[in-house]
């Protein structure tokens, strides 16, 4: 049988994936678990797993290509099948031996009749060379097609509108008809220096903008740019697609904030860990007691998580990331330290995988460590709320609850906030054990 590898959705709003890296080749063999390649979700970039073993038969995308989730992009054949053909390879020469051992009566006489074959006809001189030529894709010189009827009316048009040489272009272009688009690439290579070209085509400027009686550089390019006004175009990466999904969808949750300053004196006490990393722990502890920062609105169905899995914004100067940490009531400010350093250093090499990036229900991002004393944060996409970490100020920290209204009251959010403070001036929360 033959299974068929599809693009994943590796969350709810990823509508397509770039294939980054091919891990597998065609012919390898794979088990069940095996990396067989990385894909670049609308989150991170991750890794495609098979679910079957097998031998890979086709690689259907290329590295590099972007297409929708769900289409199928490789092909593993089961070892049955394989193990199959190669049993059926081996049964003609059985078959073949038996055909051998024929009686001696019978061979006797088939030794005696004669054996009469077609007659062979000798092929003309002219049809012999024809096939050599197919064979060696060569056209024969009977067969060319005039060099004129190989240029398109369009390409002759700018051909005679910019006085280009033909034979020139007939060279370049050996055995392939032109078309008004290799005219146009015909000239900028001979006006434009290779970075001025380069800059030309992320502008999409037309070339007639410009007098192409010299070589024109970048400083050229530049100049008209700027006296232009003209805008870069860059095409959206199915991260930045997602992103503006993700954050279109938070926008219209009906949210209301809280802005609130907790006493901050142990949590800079005990500096071993990241204040993110005693955040994490303590939210955790509160988020146990109230079940709506813990649910989500699923076909009209509300799903309440055993667990406080806190989802961490961490990010570089292009992209933000939310990667969970499951069950993080259950684990010790060390475990919740490591997790930290892992997102850490997935953020430099963006590998994070579709488990790590989904299931949060309750989000934390940090910016005080860079001197903002207060900001307001966009709740994920399916989570009940978010808190924004300011800078400490007269040992308080201040921070901004962002809260789903459609989950959570103000009174409910009022007394979250209460046990908070609370559990802040609690030092067995920040014992070490």
């Amino acid at each position: 049988m033959v299974y068929n590898v599809v693009m994943p959705q590796l969350s709810d709003s990823m509508e397509e994936g770039k294939l980054i890296e091919w891990k597998k080749k065609v012919g390898e063999s794979v088990k069940v678990g095996d990396v067989i390649a990385e894909v670049e979700s609308d989150k991170a970039i991750m890794e495609v797993q098979t679910f079957h073993a097998g031998v890979i038969k086709e690689l259907l995308v290329k590295e590099g290509s972007t297409v929708p989730v769900k289409t199928v992009i490789a092909k593993i054949e089961s070892q049955d099948v394989v193990k199959g053909s190669q049993k059926s390879e081996q049964k003609p020469k059985e078959h073949s031996q038996e055909k051998k051992s024929v009686p001696e009566e019978k061979k006797e006489k088939t030794l005696k009749e004669p054996t009469k074959e077609a007659p062979h006809k000798e092929q003309p001189a002219e049809h012999k060379e024809s096939a050599v030529a197919k064979e060696l894709n060569v056209v024969p010189k009977s067969l060319e097609v005039p060099k004129e009827s190989r240029i398109s009316p369009k390409a002759k048009e700018l051909v005679q509108e910019y006085k280009l040489d033909t034979k020139v272009l007939f060279k370049k272009y050996e055995n392939e008809t032109i078309h008004s688009q290799d005219v146009i690439e015909f000239i900028k290579e001979r006006y434009f220096t290779p970075k001025a070209l380069k800059v030309l085509n992320e502008y999409n400027i037309d070339i007639k903008e410009f007098q192409l009686d010299h070589k024109i550089d970048t400083e050229e390019i530049n100049l008209f740019i700027h006296s232009h006004n003209l805008s870069k175009e860059v095409s959206l990466s199915s991260m930045q697609k997602a992103i503006i999904a993700n954050v279109t969808a938070s926008a219209q949750k009906p949210v209301y904030h809280i802005y609130e300053s907790v006493d901050s004196r142990l949590l800079e006490k005990n500096k071993k860990h990241s204040i993110t990393a005693w955040l994490v722990k303590i939210f955790a502890k509160v988020i146990m007691k109230y079940e709506s920062f813990r649910s989500k609105v699923s076909d009209s169905k509300l799903l309440i998580s055993p667990n406080a899995n806190i989802s961490v914004a961490v990010a570089d100067e292009k992209n933000l990331y939310m990667p969970v940490i499951k069950g993080a009531q259950s684990l010790s400010i060390q475990e919740i330290s490591q997790k930290l350093e892992e997102f850490k250093s997935k953020l430099h090499t963006t590998s994070f995988s579709s488990e790590e990036m989904s299931g949060g229900n309750f989000g934390i991002s940090n910016l005080g460590m860079l001197g903002l004393e207060r900001f307001d944060a966009m709740i994920n996409r399916d989570e009940s709320g978010i808190v924004a970490v300011g800078a400490i100020t007269d040992s308080k920290l201040n921070i901004t609850l962002t809260i789903d209204h459609s989950l959570i009251n103000g009174y409910e959010a009022a007394l979250f906030v209460k046990d908070l403070k609370k559990e802040m001036q609690n030092p067995q929360n920040f014992e070490e054990a």
